[in-house]
């Protein structure tokens, strides 16, 4: 039995740690074949094996953008040359594209949105990544399903993508024009159902409901939409002067919540100074805690001293 195997030994040997789901040392193995192609001068074989080896790197926990762009980058050149991915041969056309497909949306799903612009521009990325998933059908995704990511279909991610998009564009709408906003939650709400995925879909609900409602400020009258947005509910003593508030008209009591809504500019003026107000009171008890330390030193400095 030879001491060191040769190239083709150790792509066979690669395959079955593949099929063993012994994706680490599967990758080893598809860069020393690599290595000994490059080094017979089979230049060709030598990217397949390096390619391969790209491909394993998807076996960690949770690969991201990173790690699925590089499969892609690595297998565009093959075309629709068939890659034996664990026990099925797939074009490699078919997984560089849904190694695109995933990078982009890990891409998407990892970008940090602080700010209505940046939640616009990504609402048309995440439609195109949905429109994409929907021309493949009901494919379910080779590179999830052969690494032990989960059996993901096409036609599970299309809606996906869709609800992001909705939810992001309801983002940005959603300090200016909350109802706007609570219509793109509505349409997400109906993706998610789509997608299987019922607790993404009540909380969609949950925000059209908040989104949807007006009120009119307790202190100012101002007529504001969106709980939450350009209004909040702040507990109240209920009482003929606030019940005599839920005519006709928008509502600016809530008795059942025993509470009044007050637009974000009267808020955050009562807050002020209630703000101030806790200073001023904590000043006045420091002040006279420190009369009663004063005292109590005294008193105590009079017992020392002798008689």
């Amino acid at each position: 039995m030879p001491l060191f195997k040769t190239a083709e030994e150790l792509m066979g040997v690669a395959q079955d740690r593949v099929l063993r789901g012994d994706f680490g040392t599967a990758r080893t193995r598809y860069l020393e074949a690599s290595r000994k192609f490059a080094d017979q001068g089979n230049v060709p074989m030598a990217n397949l094996a390096s390619a391969y080896a790209t491909l394993m790197g998807l076996g960690i926990p949770n690969p991201r953008r990173a790690e699925y762009g590089a499969v892609a980058q690595a297998l565009a050149p093959f075309g629709g040359m068939p890659f034996k991915v664990g026990p099925v041969e797939v074009p490699a056309s078919t997984l560089t594209q849904e190694a695109r497909l995933l990078s982009e949306g890990c891409d998407l799903l990892d970008s940090p949105v602080e700010t209505p612009a940046q939640w616009a521009a990504l609402a048309p990325r995440f439609q195109n990544l949905s429109m994409a998933y929907r021309q493949l059908g009901n494919q379910n995704l080779s590179l999830t399903q052969v690494f032990g990511h989960g059996s993901v279909s096409a036609s599970k991610m299309a809606p996906f993508m869709a609800a992001m998009a909705e939810e992001a564009m309801g983002q940005a709408v959603l300090l200016e024009r909350p109802k706007e906003a609570a219509e793109h939650f509505e349409n997400a709400r109906n993706w998610w159902t789509q997608a299987g995925e019922p607790e993404k879909a009540q909380a969609a609900a949950s925000r059209v409901g908040l989104y949807g409602k007006s009120a009119k400020c307790w202190f100012c009258g101002r007529e504001v939409t969106g709980e939450g947005v350009q209004y909040i509910v702040r507990n109240a003593e209920m009482g003929p002067w606030t019940t005599s508030a839920t005519g006709l008209g928008l509502p600016s009591v809530d008795p059942s919540r025993s509470a009044v809504y007050a637009c974000k500019g009267c808020a955050s003026t009562v807050d002020g100074i209630a703000d101030e107000r806790a200073r001023q009171r904590a000043e006045e008890v420091e002040a006279k805690l420190e009369q009663e330390i004063a005292q109590l030193r005294r008193e105590m400095e009079a017992i020392r001293m002798p008689r």
